[in-house]
């Protein structure tokens, strides 16, 4: 098995068989499955000055596999499109119905298949890095669904105790695409003692999509004094979350914040997602111990809504169009 491996500035960037394994200075390490959808299967950090490494995010095991762990990428479109069908430019397209409880396609194409690594290395201005790209035009089940020139490629950095990506699509093809793009982080709902319901939560929407079935109705539902607002880190509680929230709030920067607060342990996990992102999805069942704080640059079934006259975030990029967003991840004490 041939081993890449890059040393410098305290870090390290390795890329054995189908793994690459990040170290930075302060000790965190990324560890990103490219066989599997590119995903970070895990992201560990010391925090409070313990020699122990905490998972950030929910690591793979035999009882959670296919997209269910770390954090896997969502395209080209987040969640759900409805019936799987979509019609662009005239021609009707059918995604395979892989929800089939509700008869829907669900999270994209792109997160159980192998991307290709183009690089890792180490550098002063990204730490320890990895670039990994998945070109949808060289796979044909992909383009018998989704027959449009999209290049995806991810740039994954680990420095300082937080992990960044930056994700690139590039439109290689002769007409114009449309997509949408998000991620499924799943991280820990607990750590320490305290209860599920005693972990604080934010996310930074001023209201709700109306969900059918889980799928949009295409109206929007205020969360001002309601049990959907989580702008100010309310307790979980009771709640059963799995809602997508838009009329977001913006730092000056136009960057948004979704977190949670670990309350026994002095923790903050936080989730950075720069202005190309316009929706968050919360996802906290009762059934399983975690909690996933998802950023989408549009909402679940844009790639229908949009084209019934509803503003839903769908991106058409056309040829030779660049779409870049960054998101970044960190635990710490708040």
């Amino acid at each position: 098995m041939k081993v890449h491996e890059t040393v410098g500035l305290g870090c390290s960037a390795t890329h054995s068989g189908d793994v690459v394994t990040l170290t930075d200075s302060t000790g965190a390490r990324a560890v990103i499955r490219v066989a599997e959808g590119n995903n970070v299967a895990r992201f560990q950090v010391h925090v409070l000055g313990s020699d122990d490494l905490v998972d950030v995010l929910v690591p793979p095991d035999e009882a959670n596999g296919g997209y269910s762990y770390g954090n896997p990428i969502l395209f080209p479109f987040p969640n759900r499109v409805k019936g799987g069908t979509y019609t662009f430019g005239g021609v009707k397209h059918q995604l395979d119905v892989n929800e089939t409880t509700r008869g829907n396609h669900i999270h994209g194409l792109v997160n159980r298949r192998p991307w290709r690594v183009d690089g890792v290395g180490v550098d002063q201005s990204h730490g320890a890095w990895q670039v990994s790209t998945f070109d949808l035009r060289a796979d044909a089940d992909i383009q018998r669904q989704y027959p449009f020139g999209a290049v995806i490629s991810i740039t994954t950095s680990l420095e300082g105790g937080h992990l960044t990506q930056r994700t690139v699509v590039t439109n290689h093809g002769a007409g114009a695409m449309p997509m949408g793009y998000g991620i499924h982080p799943w991280f820990p709902v607990t750590m320490g003692s305290s209860p599920r319901g005693a972990t604080q939560v934010c996310v930074p929407g001023a209201s709700v999509w109306e969900l059918d079935n889980l799928v949009p109705t295409g109206k929007r539902l205020p969360v001002q004094g309601n049990d959907l607002d989580l702008r100010s880190w309310p307790e979980i509680a009771t709640r059963e979350l799995d809602h997508v929230y838009t009329d977001v709030e913006r730092r000056a920067d136009g960057w948004t914040e979704a977190g949670v607060i670990y309350p026994d342990t002095g923790l903050r996990l936080l989730v950075e997602a720069s202005p190309e992102f316009r929706e968050w999805v919360i996802f906290a069942p009762p059934f399983r111990p975690v909690v996933c704080l998802e950023p989408y640059s549009g909402t679940t079934n844009a790639v229908n809504l949009h084209f019934e006259g509803i503003d839903a975030g769908l991106v058409i990029l056309e040829p030779g169009q660049v779409w870049d967003a960054t998101v970044r991840f960190s635990l710490a004490p708040h």
